[in-house]
């Protein structure tokens, strides 16, 4: 149940306004006149959200409040007339099923009923989505950040998913198969209730891999790359129009992630004898710099903070033989690895921060044989490491936070 603001007003100064002042058409009042007319307004949402927003329902003439979802609310002491009842403060992932606003024609002690209709669709808020591997097939899941409520979310069949990335309004996910009659990766989107499965580049030819939304929502940067070539980060509107190369170089950029301010995208470079390293670019692809580097150490899988302020990323900065996972302000500067385990063939891989900023969640193989992934949440100065997926015996993997707060 979500909190109501309710605004009480001082009524001592009513007994100087003139008796015929204060008759008015209606009065939502709980104190019902007998010999006056009500009207019952009743809230039905269906879909995938089952706590949306409160609603707003007005009644002409006769104020307004709010009414929570698959909830009643009651305006009494309304006199014979007609009367119009509309609802408002929709959120954007509801849509009406039914008629808004609706008419009412009081004609003397009566209660009427009005019932709005409401499609609202799913929404992650402050949840972990993951790939599982299980029975054979692999499909999305997600949990809370605690682990608990871990619920699958698709069942298609298209094959196996990487690169989890759910939308800032929380209402669809982006994922990478090569499922669905494709020999080559694409780029899926559905919704956050797993309805509605749509392949957004639907490109033979290419191979199209780790999506990352602008922080709008309304584009989606990624890595795209033809049999034997390395590959750029193009970007596309949210619907898979619009395609355009971004970097265009002969080196290998991949797994790009949008900066919070949408000015920049991070990704880390692939060249030729050299480590992995880590640059930006500006979104129209000029100002391209390299933002962590080192002659023996490589920095893969940028994800930005929240606040820009931090940027946090996989290396084996710690020791040759394992990745961790690090943090460095956004500048590039005070690279410090929040993990430490400097075992032989352990990783630690995929960071994605909670929505304020004070944790993380990857996945890893350090608690199980190394062909066997979990996915963990730590703290962001490296405390409160927690298994999240421990009590089940299937990989979990590429996980994302939703940046939609409860």
């Amino acid at each position: 149940m979500r909190l109501r603001i309710q605004h009480y007003f001082t009524i001592s100064l009513l007994i100087l306004i003139p008796a015929g002042l204060m008759i008015s058409c209606g009065d939502s009042s709980t104190n019902a006149d007998p010999d006056l007319g009500s009207v019952e307004v009743q809230i039905v949402t269906t879909g995938g959200d089952d706590n949306p927003p409160a609603f707003r329902v007005t009644v002409q003439g006769n104020g307004a409040k709010n009414v929570d979802a698959n909830d009643t609310g009651t305006f009494n002491n309304l006199e014979p007339g007609m009367y119009s009842v509309e609802l408002s403060d929709i959120a954007d992932h509801c849509t009406m099923s039914s008629e808004n606003p609706q008419s009412v024609e009081i004609t003397g002690s009566e209660t009427l009923s009005v019932t709005f209709e409401l499609n609202c669709i799913g929404i992650l808020r402050n949840k972990i989505v993951f790939t599982r591997f299980e029975n054979g097939a692999a499909n999305l899941y997600k949990s809370d950040p605690d682990g608990e409520n871990i619920t699958q979310i698709t069942d298609f069949g298209v094959g196996d998913y990487w690169k989890i990335a759910i939308s800032p309004d929380g209402t669809k996910i982006l994922f990478v198969s090569e499922g669905g009659g494709f020999t080559t990766s694409q780029i899926w989107v559905v919704n956050a209730d797993g309805e509605n499965l749509e392949n957004l580049t639907n490109d033979a030819q290419r191979f199209h891999e780790f999506p990352s939304w602008s922080p709008d929502g309304s584009q989606i940067a990624y890595h795209s790359y033809v049999q034997g070539g390395e590959g750029d980060i193009f970007i596309m509107n949210a619907d898979g129009s619009g395609k355009t190369n971004v970097t265009n170089t002969p080196t290998g950029e991949w797994w790009p992630d949008w900066s919070p301010n949408g000015n920049t995208i991070a990704f880390h470079v692939f060249e030729t004898g050299i480590p992995g390293y880590i640059s930006t670019i500006g979104i129209d692809g000029t100002g391209r710099s390299v933002l962590l580097q080192d002659d023996e150490v490589s920095f893969m899988n940028p994800s930005w903070s929240p606040d820009g302020s931090k940027i946090a990323f996989r290396s084996n900065l710690e020791s040759e033989i394992s990745w961790e996972i690090c943090v460095a302000d956004a500048d590039g500067s005070n690279p410090n690895c929040l993990t430490d385990l400097k075992d032989n063939q352990v990783t630690h891989r995929f960071p994605a921060w909670s929505p304020d900023g004070s944790r993380l969640v990857f996945d890893s193989n350090r608690d199980e044989d190394l062909n066997f992934y979990d996915v963990f949440v730590i703290n962001a100065d490296g405390s409160g490491l927690r298994n999240i997926t421990a009590d089940n015996e299937s990989s979990s993997y590429f996980p994302d936070w939703s940046q939609l707060e409860e």
